[in-house]
């Protein structure tokens, strides 16, 4: 399953953010560990019992966030492709 998302101001600065059933239907639910990879085209999520970042939210609603800092090289507005697997999770940049 895929969805669509960009880089957004928030309060607290530029970030990015999923939630939801989609995290749930992959595996992510609230607490679960994970590690995440970041390369000037893709971001990747991947459950790892070995993960020091762990999934935020309520166990209805999971949510991964990170901020500009930790997505440098996807400036704000930047659209976003989020593809859902077992397990794993793909943010990659739309290209027009």
């Amino acid at each position: 399953m895929s969805t669509s998302t960009s880089v957004r101001p928030t309060s607290r600065g530029v970030r990015v953010w999923i939630e939801g059933k989609q995290l749930t239907e992959a595996g992510f639910t609230k607490g679960q560990p994970y590690t995440r990879t970041i390369t000037q085209s893709y971001i990747i999520f991947a459950l790892s019992n070995s993960g020091k970042l762990k999934v935020a939210g309520s166990p209805a609603r999971p949510i991964i966030d990170f901020s500009a800092k930790q997505i440098e090289g996807f400036p704000l507005g930047t659209q976003l492709l989020v593809t859902y697997q077992p397990n794993l999770i793909t943010i990659e940049r739309v290209t027009v």
